[in-house]
């Protein structure tokens, strides 16, 4: 799972991390390497997680971010889909979470404004 920029310009990379018992997540980082953002979610197996990026990649425009400050005092974000009716889709667990804690909350909504160009990007695929 990555994503390569135009013109053999290299652009954000969303790549697939094993985590513990036999789990995988997603893990986003910047063309210069930097992580940005990771699951919020363990998934089973890959079709499970390539269907959850699907949709986050999707429905992007509808996530609802929520920021805050850790007990050991850093500031991370989490992106929440809104759940949809009919049992669709549950809700309320985020999808995504900043991958580093900040020391400041304005470098915070910066890391989370980058998560949300960079899902723009791959999705459209510039």
């Amino acid at each position: 799972m990555s994503s390569e920029g135009r013109g053999g310009r290299r652009g954000p990379r969303l790549v697939t991390v094993r985590l513990a018992a036999g789990r995988i997540g997603w893990l986003l980082a910047a063309a210069n390497g930097r992580q940005l953002a990771r699951s919020a979610t363990a998934f089973r197996t890959e079709e499970e997680l390539d269907a959850a990026v699907r949709q986050l990649l999707m429905e992007r425009a509808t996530l609802r971010f929520l920021v805050q400050q850790d007990g050991d005092r850093s500031w991370g974000w989490s992106a929440v889909l809104p759940a949809r009716g009919g049992g669709a889709r549950p809700g309320g667990g985020p999808v995504a979470r900043s991958a580093r804690g900040y020391l400041r909350q304005d470098q915070c909504r910066q890391g989370m404004a980058s998560f949300q160009a960079m899902l723009e990007e791959l999705r459209t695929g510039k």
